[in-house]
């Protein structure tokens, strides 16, 4: 018997090893293997008779690290199709799907095998040997504590060759199952709090999601519905049928922040285990929640895009929140589209899949439309509030005729809507998308930005820390007053951020109890996310300002104004998604207003462009007219969900090696009228951490024909690399900066 071994480095292809008759493995078990000279953990990714590989010797595993697979047969179905997909080494993706914490590392034991210690034993090794000679054996993390590690690798070695020591060798998991942390997952003895009554469109679309999962099939759902129409309600009743079926169920939000929220709901609503997937859990806690979820003693999971790879012993749901964020998209060695890996985890364990938003994406509403999703729409709020009224702002006119200084970032429309708001005692949200004190510092006399040193972008002002970072690479300086180009006090801080935006209201409203929510003030400690979202739901603040982070999935019953600052943010980037995202990113916070009765909403989105047919479709709440002309543009461009994209993005440490390359490559790419090849050109960000980089975008124009084109530049571009070139490849790609 031979296996398929995948290892958990950058390997395209799996090592074949023979079967010791002694051992019975399975699929997806974690095992011993030699690699060269070393010994390496993998996974056992199949048997067969006659091995895949004959050239030269098949070593043998070594041994079984657990008796039982560590992952299950459709989650390795959902690794080998993303590998594929993706274009990434099989090595890679075990390396994104598997925690850190399961993996096996390797302990070395030193035992003493002489009897006294010998007189000529240098005076270097004595003090390792008298150790080991009093205690008999140790290992060497506790050596390493006890005498240092300098030199411990060469003293233990000499002890070795004079036959007075030897090495043990073992191999161990990080973490063990402790009860403590197996109880987390189980929910208090508390009453269930009693579902709501339903209005009829959402009695009429559980009834088609119960019938669903009645047939034990894939069946993909898109439940469309505007912002407070009960959509979690849906998922929840849901749950309920799968729970009743004796299956798994897992919920996905696209952010932390959305987690905790949803998990007090499903705590006041359920009485099953819950396990939770995200990057804020300790090590010991995630690796219990694994092992209740492949033992089916955890029913529901709810977490962020890398649930997607929890490994549910019978999963029969999968409700995907928001399903149109970019944050369900991974960037880095293996970009996946959490979303769409869904699709094919649901399909490949005959699970109903739901896909949720009042926002829906296009390649989503697309489906739909050609029959691939069943669509669901509620089309009114559960509470029977309407939508909240949308204003458009021009702060250019709105200076024009009220004394207001230019350097404001709130028009004088909006800064009376927050005096009238919190006079009566109400709430508003301020929305910006873009966080620190200011993007940039310019020079007012030679126009020369302060740039960071590694990167090919402006530093942006932290104010309060007194620091220019980088929101890249985080190349952190000293803030400065003289121009490095022209030499003069002439120093300035240019565009808005959200530090900004709270400096100017405190400044404002000094009584108002004000609160910031971003990737500065959570990722940093300095606000407690948790904490700060439930004292907003109390109404113990007045006023959250902050990022996308407060933009999404949050009920605050008090709020009934919001205020977007700088709408165009997201309009100007190198994106073709940019509209889209810059509809649904504001349609998203405009929702949070005016969800309770009596309290109707109001949005006042400022805007110098506010004419643009997004922020037009914000205006009326139209989805359906926005995704009409996105999706005209789109195919008369031929971007997605018309055709496939592609993108081949290479770096270098040296310009001129990076240069070679891309004039290289693009000497060679065949004529293929199947793909269309845009450049190589240099990305739009040219600079990043010290490496210059390029990227190659493949453009599908016969449908289906992608990969098929992909596969021979694949073959093409990583020998013509060399060891100087880094190659990253996107399938679907998100990101073009």
């Amino acid at each position: 018997m031979f296996a398929q071994v995948a290892l958990p480095v950058p390997l395209r292809s799996f090592l074949t090893y023979a079967v010791p008759t002694d051992l019975t493995p399975l699929p997806g078990t974690l095992v011993l293997v030699p690699v060269g000279r070393t010994r390496q953990v993998g996974v056992l990714w199949s048997l067969a008779s006659q091995p895949a590989w004959t050239a030269g010797e098949i070593r043998p595993i070594i041994a079984l690290l657990e008796e039982r697979p560590l992952l299950t047969d459709d989650l390795l179905h959902l690794l080998e199709w993303m590998a594929q997909y993706y274009l990434c080494p099989i090595g890679s993706v075990i390396a994104a799907a598997v925690p850190g914490h399961l993996r096996f590392h390797k302990r070395r034991r030193a035992v003493w095998y002489g009897t006294e210690l010998p007189a000529d034993l240098p005076d270097t090794l004595r003090p390792l040997a008298e150790w080991l000679h009093k205690r008999t054996s140790l290992t060497e993390e506790t050596l390493a504590d006890r005498l240092g590690q300098a030199n411990l690798n060469n003293q233990l070695a000499q002890l070795v060759r004079r036959g007075l020591v030897t090495l043990e060798e073992s191999w161990h998991g990080r973490h063990a199952t402790t009860a403590s942390n197996t109880q987390s997952a189980t929910l208090p003895a508390t009453p269930a709090t009693p579902p709501p009554t339903l209005n009829p469109d959402q009695a009429r679309h559980a009834r088609q999601l119960a019938e669903a999962q009645q047939t034990r099939q894939f069946v993909p759902f898109l439940l469309h519905g505007i912002t407070g129409s009960g959509k979690t309600e849906l998922y929840f009743r849901a749950v309920e049928q799968c729970l009743a079926l004796g299956r798994q169920a897992l919920l996905m939000v696209p952010e932390i922040a959305l987690t905790p929220q949803l998990i007090q709901r499903y705590r006041n609503r359920f009485q099953v285990a819950l396990a939770v997937f995200h990057s804020r859990l300790g090590d010991a806690q995630r690796f219990d929640y694994w092992q209740q979820i492949r033992d089916g003693r955890a029913k529901v999971v709810i977490g962020a895009r890398s649930a997607i790879f929890a490994p549910f012993a019978d999963l029969g749901l999968i409700v995907v929140d928001e399903e149109h964020d970019t944050s369900y998209k991974q960037e880095g060695s293996v970009p996946y589209q959490g979303r769409d890996m869904a699709v094919v985890r649901a399909r490949r364990a005959n699970a109903v899949l739901i896909l949720g938003s009042a926002t829906p994406s296009l390649e989503s509403l697309t489906n739909a439309g050609q029959g691939r999703y069943t669509l669901l729409y509620l089309g009114r709020r559960a509470t029977g509030t309407p939508l909240p009224t949308v204003e458009l702002i021009n702060p250019g006119e709105s200076t024009l005729h009220t004394p207001m200084r230019f350097a404001d970032l709130l028009s004088h429309p909006l800064r009376q809507a927050l005096q009238d708001t919190l006079a009566a005692g109400q709430q508003a949200l301020l929305f910006l998308n873009r966080r620190g004190f200011a993007p940039s510092l310019l020079c007012r006399r030679c126009g020369q930005a302060v740039n960071c040193p590694h990167c090919s972008v402006t530093l942006t002002l932290h104010k309060a820390r007194k620091q220019l970072i980088c929101h890249y690479c985080d190349h952190r300086q000293r803030v400065h007053d003289v121009c490095t180009g022209c030499g003069q006090l002439s120093l300035f801080a240019f565009g808005p951020g959200t530090e900004r935006l709270e400096e100017e209201v405190r400044e404002w409203l000094p009584a108002a109890r004000i609160a910031r929510l971003d990737r500065d003030t959570v990722g940093t400690g300095l606000v407690d996310l948790e904490s700060t979202l439930t004292a907003f739901h109390d109404r113990r603040l007045d006023i959250l300002l902050g990022t996308q982070m407060i933009a999404k999935g949050h009920h605050f019953p008090g709020l009934t104004l919001v205020g977007v600052v700088q709408a165009e943010t997201t309009l100007c980037q190198p994106d073709f998604r940019a509209a889209e995202r810059t509809f649904q990113l504001i349609t998203q916070v405009a929702g949070r207003a005016g969800r309770e009765e009596g309290a109707p909403g109001r949005v006042m989105v400022q805007s110098y462009d506010p004419g643009h047919y997004a922020l037009q479709a914000v205006l009326t709440h139209d989805v359906a007219g926005f995704a009409i002309q996105e999706q005209r543009f789109r195919q008369e461009a031929g971007y997605p969900p018309y055709r496939r994209l592609a993108l081949l993005r290479f770096s270098a440490s040296a310009l001129q090696d990076g240069e070679t390359f891309a004039h290289t490559l693009r000497a060679r790419l065949p004529v293929n009228e199947e793909v269309q090849w845009l450049g190589p050109a240099q990305s739009p960000l040219f600079k990043l951490r010290n490496r210059y980089r390029w990227q190659l975008l493949i453009k599908e124009m016969v449908p289906g024909r992608l990969h098929r084109c992909l596969k021979p530049l694949l073959a093409l571009a990583i020998p013509l690399a060399g060891s100087r070139i880094r190659l990253e490849w996107d399938v679907d790609p998100y990101s073009f900066v």
